[in-house]
């Protein structure tokens, strides 16, 4: 009986290294693995620099639009000053 559960056991343990061995991925795959996920941090950080700088644009628009209705509004405000000194 014992040397039954003495095969049994090293059979056991022979075949989980082999598993475990032939699960072990190769160098060239971890390299390939690493690749890929630096390209989708660097495919997301450029995605974020994208997004930061669509928004960055549409706010200096808005400012932009914004600026030259004070100015237009300042030039009239003068214009109707000089009108009403005519009169």
């Amino acid at each position: 009986m014992r040397k039954i559960l003495l095969s049994l056991t090293a059979a056991c343990l022979v075949s989980g290294g082999m598993v475990s061995t032939a699960m072990a991925e190769s160098p060239a795959e971890k390299s390939i693995r690493q690749d890929n996920r630096d390209l989708d941090k660097g495919v997301e950080h450029d995605v974020k620099e994208v997004e930061k700088g669509i928004d960055h644009t549409g706010k200096e628009i808005d400012r932009g639009v914004d600026h030259e209705s004070k100015e237009r509004h300042k030039e009239d405000k003068h214009l109707d000053k000089e009108y009403k000194k005519d009169l």
